[in-house]
């Protein structure tokens, strides 16, 4: 029964946990845009200087420790620039998607004025579908920003959604068990009283 009593108390501080952060995501994502930025650009410069300052405090000369020390300014620079540029990285993700599919589109495209070569029925079909695509994907990388919100609050929303199932799931289990209690408790009295007669 305490363990019962602490599965619940973890699930449901998990999913308050969750249902915070997914409100978040949902109704601010340009904080959790400018956070991730932060903290990555952050990381990077603790890296860039740990590598730069051990390099100095060794005083060593090999190609290692040349290597290591561009490496850390490499580090430095990269975490400032995501600093102060916080749009930067996380707008590359959906930029990045929509260049591969672009790259995609205009390859389908090729391929379907090759079926009109071939003299395919319907070779129209595929060449729309490929402008379609086309222009889905520079949309994309256009809106790159944009697309990033709306997947922030995507998954923002999984998490609030994922946390109530969580909540709703126990809280029928408890019933469940509970219920299930109480008809062994019933069936135990129905047979104790059989005995005593």
């Amino acid at each position: 029964m305490e363990v019962l009593k602490r599965f619940k108390r973890s699930i449901y501080f998990v999913s308050i946990i969750y249902i915070i952060m997914g409100l978040i995501m949902l109704l601010n994502p340009g904080f959790v845009r400018d956070a991730v930025n932060y903290i990555i650009g952050i990381m990077a410069i603790i890296y860039g200087l740990i590598y730069t300052i051990s390099v100095y405090q060794k005083k060593e000369t090999e190609f290692y420790s040349k290597f290591n020390l561009l490496g850390g300014i490499l580090c430095l620079s990269f975490g400032l620039f995501l600093i102060l540029n916080p749009d930067v990285l996380i707008s590359l993700i959906p930029f990045c998607a929509g260049v591969i599919m672009f790259m995609d589109a205009v390859t389908f495209m090729f391929n379907s004025f090759s079926l009109k070569k071939f003299n395919v029925n319907r070779w129209w079909i595929s060449l729309v579908i490929s402008i379609i695509l086309v222009a889905f994907s520079v949309y994309i990388m256009v809106n790159a920003k944009n697309i990033t919100d709306l997947l922030i609050r995507f998954i923002g929303g999984f998490f609030v959604f994922d946390a109530l199932t969580d909540i709703i799931f126990t809280i029928k289990l408890s019933k469940l068990r509970f219920n299930n209690n109480q008809s062994d408790k019933k069936e135990i009295t129905v047979i104790e009283t059989s005995i005593v007669e």
